[in-house]
């Protein structure tokens, strides 16, 4: 370990991703944990989509497009987590501006579905308040000027 890793480790900070040498802080922990459930969410729902795609009949190409829709979702939702903890600059920009779409499904669909509006709205929340923690955003801002 460096000595930069040394003082991140004593500060409550992980080691220091790659590409420069701003220590991750551990309140990333919390978006980039989000973010990666919403992937996962994603692929799942894909796969659903693509089995009910086998039985669909007319409806099988609307349903496999989805899925693809969906796994490309989940590709770059997954790419923002990873840069997101790695604190590349591109990476939290993409998230919130996943998570304000996010927001705005959740309020379309918490008539017909108020459990999946809510788990949404939350999630969504949960990812936005992160990013603007003050250890992730002074985190952010000294990986910007390295």
């Amino acid at each position: 370990m460096t000595a930069r890793n040394d003082r991140a480790a004593a500060s409550g900070a992980t080691p220091e991703p790659e590409g420069h040498g701003v220590p991750t802080p551990r309140a990333m922990l919390v978006p980039v944990t989000v973010l990666g459930i919403q992937a996962l969410a994603l692929v799942g729902s894909a796969v659903s989509f693509i089995i009910t795609a086998i039985t669909a009949g007319p409806l099988a190409a609307s349903l496999i497009g989805l899925a693809v829709m969906f796994l490309i979702f989940a590709a770059g939702v997954g790419a923002a987590a990873r840069g997101a903890w790695r604190l590349h600059r591109w990476a939290r920009p993409a998230a919130i501006a996943f998570e304000l779409l996010v927001i705005v499904f959740a309020f379309s669909v918490i008539g017909g579905s108020l459990w999946l509006g809510l788990a949404c709205l939350v999630t969504a929340i949960a990812v936005l308040l992160g990013f603007f923690l003050p250890a992730v955003v002074d985190a952010y801002n000294r990986a910007l000027t390295d």
